[in-house]
This record gives C-alpha cells, sequence and structure tokens, in this order.
C-alpha cells in the first residue's frame, strides 16, 4: 500500500466516527497535515518511509478513540434552555391573541380573527426557523454583497412603487400581500453588514468611509419613508457591529459622533409635526391628555387599574387602538395582571443573559458579530415596547415580539432566532488550530 493510500484509510477510520460530514474536509486536511509533518521528522531522524508512516499513525492514536473525541468536540450544540423561553413566548402569544378574538373585531383585511392569524403566521415562522436552524449560517457569508443590494431594492420599491400606510411609505404592495419591508431591509441589511465587516481590512482609513457609506445608503432610505423605529434599530444593529468588529475602537467612536451628529441634523431639518407631538406626549402626557398624550395616558389608566390578577380572560379594551400590536403588553397586564406583565418581563430579560453567555463561546468572528447584531434587532423592541406603554419611552410602532399581532414581524423573529441559535449550535464547529484535540494524542 503506497503511502497517500495509508494516510487516506486512516483519515477514513477517523471520520466513520464523526457524524458531521460539514467538518470531515477541514479534518481530513488538518489530519493529513499532522501526518506529514510527523513523517517529516522521522525520516529527518534516519527512518525509513515504511517506518516513518507507522510510527506517526502510532503517534496519532487510535483512529476510533480519535474519531470519538473529535465528535463530541465539533457535535452541533442545542440551547433548550433558549428555545424553552422562545416556546413559552409563542404559546402566550397564541393564547392572548385568542383572548382577543372574542372582543375585538376581524381582521379588517383577512376577515380572520386574530387567533386564526396567529395560528397561520406561528406555523409559518416554524417552518421557517426549522430551515434555518438546522442549516449553516456560513452559507450565507458570500452572498453578503447580494443581500446588500436586495436590502436597497425592495427598500427603492417600497418607497417608489410601494403603499402608504399612516403616512409611512414603508409598504410594499403585491397585490394578494402587502406588507412592511422596512423591517426586511433592517434585518438583511445587517446580517450583509456582519459579513462585508468580517472580511475588510480594517487597518485601513478607506475602510471606516466604506462602513460609513454601507450603513447611510439604506439609514437614509428607511428614513425618508418615514420609518424612525427601524431606522433606530439599524443605526443601534451597525454601532453594535462595529464594536464587535475589528475595528478601532477610538476611530468607531469617532466615527459614531460623526454619525450622530448628522442624524440629528436631519432629524432638525426633517422631523414632522405628529413626530415632535409624540416626544411632547412623552415628556408631559398629561399637558394634553386627549390630544397627544392620549395613548399614553389610556395606557397608564389601563396598566394601573389591572391589579395583580388583571380583569380576566377575555377582558375587553375600548378606549386603546392597535391594542393588539403596539399595545399588547398593556392588554397583558390588563387581563392578565402585574403579576403575569411581570413574568413576560423576566422571561426577556433571562433570554437576553442566556443569548449573551451563549454569544461569548462563538469563536468565529462573523458568527459572533451576527450573533450580536440580530440580538441587538431582537430585544430593543422587546424591551421598548414594555417601558413605552407605562411611559417609560417614546410611543412608536414597536410590536412585543412573538407576542403582538403581525405574521411578517413574527416570521422574521422566528428567522433571527433560528438563525441566533444555528449560530450557536455550530460553535464548535471550526477548523483546528494546533490547540486541538489532536494535540492531546501527540
Amino acid at each position: 500500500m503506497s503511502r497517500q493510500n495509508r494516510i487516506d484509510e486512516y483519515i477514513q477510520q477517523v471520520c466513520r466516527h464523526i457524524r458531521n460530514k460539514n467538518v470531515h474536509a477541514s479534518i481530513s486536511l488538518e489530519l493529513e497535515c499532522h501526518l506529514a509533518d510527523k513523517m517529516e521528522d522521522y525520516e529527518s531522524q534516519g527512518y525509513d518511509e515504511e517506518n516513518a508512516i507507522k510510527q506517526a499513525i502510532a503517534d496519532m492514536g487510535d483512529p476510533e478513540q480519535v474519531g470519538k473525541q473529535l465528535h463530541h468536540a465539533h457535535k452541533p450544540r442545542m440551547e433548550w434552555s433558549i428555545i424553552a423561553i422562545v416556546a413559552v413566548l409563542i404559546g402566550f402569544g397564541l393564547l392572548v391573541m385568542y383572548s382577543l378574538s372574542g372582543t375585538q373585531s376581524a381582521n379588517h383585511l383577512s376577515g380572520w380573527s386574530f387567533f386564526e392569524n396567529k395560528v397561520i403566521g406561528t406555523l409559518l415562522g416554524l417552518s421557517l426557523f426549522i430551515a434555518v436552524l438546522f442549516g449553516d449560517y456560513r452559507k450565507l457569508k458570500p452572498y453578503s454583497k447580494h443581500l446588500y443590494l436586495g436590502a436597497l431594492l425592495i427598500t427603492f420599491l417600497a418607497l417608489f412603487q410601494g403603499g402608504t400606510v399612516n403616512g409611512s411609505a414603508s409598504y410594499l404592495d403585491l397585490g394578494i400581500l402587502r406588507f412592511d419591508v422596512m423591517g426586511i431591509t433592517t434585518l438583511l441589511t445587517i446580517i450583509a453588514l456582519a459579513g462585508m465587516f468580517s472580511e475588510w481590512n480594517w487597518e485601513s482609513r478607506g475602510t471606516y468611509v466604506k462602513a460609513f457609506a454601507a450603513f447611510f445608503a439604506p439609514f437614509l432610505m428607511i428614513l425618508s419613508a418615514p420609518d424612525m423605529q427601524s431606522a433606530f434599530l439599524l443605526f443601534a444593529g451597525f454601532f453594535v457591529l462595529m464594536m464587535t468588529s475589528s475595528a478601532k475602537k477610538k476611530v468607531t467612536f469617532t466615527l459614531f459622533g460623526l454619525i450622530t451628529g448628522s442624524i440629528a441634523c436631519l432629524a432638525f431639518l426633517f422631523i414632522r409635526p405628529y413626530q415632535t407631538g409624540r416626544i411632547a406626549a412623552f415628556l408631559d402626557p398629561y399637558a394634553d391628555p386627549n390630544g397627544a398624550g392620549y395613548m399614553i395616558v389610556q395606557s397608564l389608566k389601563l396598566v394601573q387599574s389591572a391589579g395583580l390578577w388583571g380583569n380576566g380572560f377575555g377582558a375587553r379594551v375600548d378606549s386603546l387602538p392597535t391594542v393588539e400590536s403596539e399595545f399588547i403588553f398593556t392588554y397583558i397586564v390588563y387581563s392578565f395582571g402585574i403579576v403575569t406583565g411581570s413574568v413576560i418581563l423576566l422571561l426577556g430579560i433571562a433570554l437576553l443573559i442566556r443569548l449573551l453567555k451563549a454569544v461569548k463561546g462563538v469563536r468565529d468572528s462573523y458568527g459572533f458579530m451576527l450573533m450580536a447584531g440580530l440580538m441587538t434587532l431582537f430585544f430593543i423592541p422587546y424591551f421598548w415596547n414594555i417601558l413605552m406603554v407605562v411611559g417609560l419611552m417614546p410611543i412608536t410602532s414597536v410590536n412585543l415580539p412573538f407576542i403582538s399581532h403581525g405574521n411578517v414581524q413574527f416570521v422574521l423573529q422566528m428567522l433571527l432566532m433560528g438563525l441566533v441559535l444555528n449560530i450557536y449550535r455550530n460553535k464548535d464547529i471550526q477548523p483546528w488550530t494546533d490547540k486541538s484535540i489532536l494535540t492531546k494524542n501527540r
């Protein structure tokens, strides 16, 4: 048997015990390099080729044992505690929509109740979640530029060919389906920038100019819709990506100072009267309780009247609009009580803590940046919605993830969480280094 055949046979025996075929190529290459180095060492000591091969293979260890060790080291990890929290939130969202369906009118677009609509969205979201969970997030990286251009294209179409709802030109009408594309744009842009940033050379000052331009193109388009919530999410996600990239922190803070100043100037020039009214209502809602401050005042009244256990399943709320979406947390507290509202808040905090611990274990720079950026897009709306309905944040069109009505947003949230868990699941599936498990068998 030739030298190469002996090496190939040993590598095949090791790989038979590694179930994850995605790592076979990198493991085979690493094994071959280790064997070649060992054989070269023995041949330099005077061994002939046959004995050098035998000794090198013997030093590597029993192929079955090595294979089992590598299988354990590269085994996909599942974070069941995160899945459990997500499942509880989804289940509670279905319960809340069922409670609302008995008291509120059917969805004016579909004719279905909030609960029926939520069931359909949940089935679609779960299908996408499973498909994304068991894929490989690294396959997105080569298409980062395509995703970025795609995000710009759909935003352009929404601005110039889409419809306007509540003064925002952010809806794309496909005839049988009309949906808000700005949330999609924000998600695609963050995914794209994570892949682009992980490849760029941050030693060059020109890279920071490219980063600035890559952020401002979609940001200005979203801002012109206007969709302040999506614009803010993109800004926050961009900041997190920069901080988790290889960019120099001093230059990053300088860049964000310039960006913040530019945004402040744009806000001063283009802010609309209803937006200044919302800011004024946030600062003092009782100055105009029947006008700009109406929704905050009504939300606070409902929360304060809830008590510990609320007014019961199916409680009706007529004094507050969009109770199924932006003010869903108000309805939760009013119907199920302050105790239940506190549990929803604590579940969000627990999910955040668990994901922060999980992201620290991600060794791949692209995966680390992507996971951090996606977490930003999820947790800002989660806590903003809760704080907004009790008057601690300005009112804006932000839903409570997994619970609020809105299938497009729900599906995006399931896609986002599927990607986050996919990154965690594959965190140990990395190309080897000299500190790999093989070094223990030398």
